[in-house]
């Protein structure tokens, strides 16, 4: 093999490898108003349910499915979605709200 195809077939050989897609890891922070934080590594085309999931692992008296998971304070987390979905980048925080019970008015006769 010549020195020019040599060189020509490294050129290729790492044209090749930069072109590989790795798959981007990010690191989410969940926050709860109790001050809690639970962290959570994933790829960006991992589904968002396995940082809920972490969250109420690591927070057991949290009972699982008890609340809501937002991103900037509007938009809900889905399960099935991702975080390259919701263009999340590493260290995005993720609020969690426990839901409420209530809010309705009672009746009395009168």
């Amino acid at each position: 093999m010549s020195q020019e195809a040599r060189s020509m077939l490294l050129q290729m050989e790492e044209m090749a490898r930069l072109l590989q897609v790795k798959p981007e890891l990010v690191t989410l922070k969940v926050v709860d108003q109790e001050g809690r934080v639970v962290k959570h590594q994933m790829r960006a085309t991992d589904r968002l349910q396995a940082v809920m999931d972490r969250y109420y692992g690591e927070v057991p008296e949290v009972g699982y499915g008890t609340g809501t998971f937002l991103v900037d304070g509007t938009t809900r987390l889905r399960s099935g979605k991702t975080p390259a979905d919701l263009r999340l980048e590493d260290g995005a925080q993720i609020d969690f709200f426990p839901y409420s019970d209530g809010g309705g008015r009672e009746s009395h006769g009168a």
